[in-house]
């Protein structure tokens, strides 16, 4: 089935976004950078209250908790990204590419609808 838009209002099981590929990177300990990323079984799922992504294990965080979406365009070596800045101890940060530009579209709007902050790239990004 082909994507067509994300359900407003979200169902109370979720609405999986098709992704594919998740990078995670945060800090342990304060300092010490970590990263992983998942492009086999990622998943992002946003609930009516809370976005939760798995890359290595599963990780939730409300939707207050997400300090600004950015976006990273395509270049020679690089696909684009969504990338999700929260606020936490641990500097986590996301990015993910989604599987299509309406795919990217229409959580870019999502984001809008939500209130959540966008950058300036990525408000271009939404006009693409």
């Amino acid at each position: 089935m082909a994507f067509s838009h994300i359900p407003d209002p979200l169902p109370p099981e979720g609405f999986s976004l098709p992704v594919d590929e998740i990078e995670g990177s945060f800090r342990t300990w304060g300092f010490l950078p970590g990263y992983s990323r998942n492009s086999l079984s990622a998943r992002l799922t946003l609930y009516p209250e809370q976005v939760e992504l798995k890359v290595l294990s599963v990780s939730s965080y409300p939707y207050a908790a997400l300090r600004e979406v950015g976006y990273r365009p395509a270049g020679l070596l690089r696909q684009e990204r969504v990338v999700l800045f929260f606020t936490s101890p641990k500097h986590t940060s996301y990015s993910f590419i989604p599987s299509s530009a309406p795919i990217r579209r229409a959580f870019l709007q999502f984001c809008v609808q939500r209130g959540l902050h966008l950058s300036a790239e990525a408000q271009q990004a939404l006009l693409l």
